[in-house]
């Protein structure tokens, strides 16, 4: 079997790269920063010495850089006039650890993809790997990632130990907000109870001891008609391909932010591992808006 080809607008897509690191930049709270600050501080018991809409950009550098790192470039920053204050360890440290991660705003309608990747805690590197092994210093963090098929872009992420139970609730959370949930792809690992039970159309082989007897009725229904049309066939029916681009995102995340974090604390490597991909749903959805996408296009053989 022949692997597909494809193309894109290469010109289109590297504007889009440069142009999200561009907009990371909050030029808005450069230029309007005592304005900013003087409705925040309105009615503040404490005064605050920069906005808040200045502690994303704090987590965008802390993603790179370690926070007294962060403490350094504002330094500079407050040197070349760009901004008329720096912030201290402390104060960048509880700014960005308290922030309430959101992401953009999903379609009225959209399909999603949901999977779960490993986010290493590990600080020993590759000369520790390679000298005392992989198992010792193996250690974790699951991310459970639902995205938007269509936009290419993260809807949701969270740190769990439960990837089902973290999907449904990121679904049954659009539902609320008046989104409709027309498909839900994943692997078998999705192949539950609950996933039918938000009413999208599930996407999910069935794994082979799937009973045709018990569990939700449309489950019941979807083993059946696998099981008729075989893999292949029902792959092929279902667009069940489309499930790997959420490999893509993972790849895409971790080559643009790395695969590790540096917090010590669970607390701080949760943060970290959301902010990774916090980042780059806002980057990619800002650059989208501004020179629009230049997605891959299948080339006839």
């Amino acid at each position: 079997m022949k692997r597909s080809k494809y193309t894109r607008d290469w010109s289109k897509y590297d504007e889009n790269v440069v142009t999200r690191y561009e907009l990371i930049f909050p030029f808005y709270v450069f230029e309007h920063w005592w304005e900013l600050l003087q409705e925040e501080n309105r009615h503040a018991r404490t005064k605050y010495k920069a906005p808040k809409e200045f502690n994303e950009f704090l987590a965008f550098l802390h993603i790179f850089l370690p926070y007294r790192g962060v403490e350094g470039v504002l330094r500079a920053l407050e040197r070349a006039k760009v901004i008329p204050t720096s912030l201290d360890y402390s104060t960048i440290r509880k700014r960005v650890s308290g922030m309430e991660l959101t992401f953009p705003e999903a379609n009225e309608e959209l399909e999603v993809i949901a999977d779960g990747t490993g986010i290493s805690t590990g600080r020993g590197g590759q000369y520790v790997v390679a000298k005392w092994g992989k198992k010792k210093y193996s250690k974790f963090l699951k991310i459970e990632v639902v995205m938007d098929k269509g936009e290419f872009n993260v809807v949701n992420a969270e740190v769990t130990t439960n990837e089902v139970e973290t999907a449904v609730e990121t679904v049954k959370d659009l539902q609320a907000r008046g989104k409709e949930v027309k498909k839900f792809y994943g692997d078998k690992t999705y192949d539950a109870n609950k996933v039918y039970e938000t009413g999208a159309e599930v996407v999910v082989p069935p794994r082979k001891n799937a009973s045709t007897k018990q569990g939700h009725p449309a489950r019941r229904k979807a083993v059946r008609e696998f099981r008729e049309l075989g893999y292949k066939s029902w792959r092929d029916k279902k667009g069940y391909g489309a499930r790997w681009l959420v490999e893509s995102l993972f790849s895409a995340v971790k080559r643009t932010f790395g695969e590790s974090v540096r917090a010590t604390s669970f607390r701080g490597q949760v943060m970290e591992a959301r902010l990774k991909f916090w980042a780059y749903s806002w980057m990619t959805y800002m650059a989208n808006q501004v020179v629009g996408r230049a997605p891959g296009v299948r080339v006839k053989a």
